[in-house]
This record gives C-alpha cells, sequence and structure tokens, in this order.
C-alpha cells in the first residue's frame, strides 16, 4: 500500500511538472506572439507616418486633369469667394463627351502668401470679361501667390502680372 501511495505521489508530482512545464511553453508562445504583434502594428504605424510625410511634402496646386471620382457639377458662380472643392476643380478640368471645351481656374492664395488688398478684385475684373468656363477662386494651403490651370497646363504666377494672365485665358480658351 504504501509502494502503491508513494508510486501514485510520483506520478502526481511528474503530472504536476509536466503541466508547469506546459502552462510555461503555453505563456512564452503567447509573450511571442503578442511581441510580434507589437512588432507588426509598429511597422504598420512606422509606414503609415512616411506614407503621410512623402504626402504632405508634395506641393498642393490645382489640378489639370480629372480623376473618375470627380464630383459632376460646377462652381456655384464664376467668381467665388470660397474656395472650389478639389472633386468640383476637376470636373471643370474635364474634357470629351458632353465636355468639349473644358474650363479654366483662376485661383490665388492670400493667405500664405502676401497678397496686395485688391489681388481678388484685380482677377475678378479680368475673369468677369470672359466666359463662365473661366473660374476664379481663392485657394488656401496652395503652394503658390496665383495659379492659372486649363485642361492639361498649369501655370504658376509669384505676382499679379494682368498682360500674363489675360494671354493664358485666351491661349487656352479654345482648346
Amino acid at each position: 500500500m504504501v509502494d502503491r501511495k508513494a508510486r501514485y505521489e510520483r506520478k502526481k508530482r511528474a503530472r504536476e511538472r509536466q503541466f508547469e512545464g506546459s502552462r510555461r511553453a503555453r505563456r512564452g508562445n503567447m509573450m511571442r506572439t503578442v511581441g510580434i504583434g507589437i512588432a507588426s502594428l509598429a511597422v504598420i504605424a512606422a509606414l503609415g507616418v512616411g506614407f503621410v510625410a512623402l504626402v504632405s511634402g508634395q506641393k498642393e496646386l490645382p489640378p489639370t486633369g480629372f480623376s473618375p471620382s470627380h464630383l459632376e457639377q460646377y462652381p456655384p458662380q464664376q467668381i467665388n469667394l470660397q474656395p472650389i472643392p478639389r472633386l468640383i476643380q476637376e470636373h471643370i478640368m474635364e474634357r470629351g463627351g458632353s465636355h468639349p471645351d473644358g474650363g479654366m481656374l483662376i485661383q490665388y492664395n492670400c493667405l500664405d502668401y502676401e497678397c496686395d488688398p485688391t489681388l481678388p478684385d484685380d482677377l475678378a475684373a479680368i475673369v468677369s470679361e470672359f466666359p463662365s468656363q473661366v473660374y476664379l477662386a481663392p485657394y488656401p494651403g496652395m503652394d503658390a501667390k496665383i495659379a492659372l490651370a486649363a485642361p492639361g497646363t498649369l501655370e504658376i504666377l509669384e505676382q499679379f502680372d494682368e498682360g500674363l494672365i489675360r494671354e493664358f485665358i485666351r491661349d487656352h480658351l479654345d482648346d
């Protein structure tokens, strides 16, 4: 009987050691899995930060073409006091089909650049002399003081040049 009890105790201790060993192994596997997950998230976060840095390093300028996701609408008026959303700007640049002429954008950024107080009025006077497919709007955040955009063409101006602006509009009006 003593042998049976001793043998039972030895087997019980062996099972406990085995259970403890497998519990340590499971805990180690779990810690390894968590570590891999954290490392993966860190890599994904680093890639995301890198992508944002890359995208934010690109210049923000008006479009000269359009994407499939552009909005099929035009700005509310020819001379706008509010910025035109990017997807509507793309629609202005659309050519072909029901848009044989395309449009033009004259935009200015007096938020990030020092502008003459009369710049918006001077640009509005020019734009109002042309057909309604020539649009004027502010573009805060743009990497230029004045941008002239027509389908496939972009002209950046660091200062107001009435002759150059009129020439750009005339040259690209019938394209």
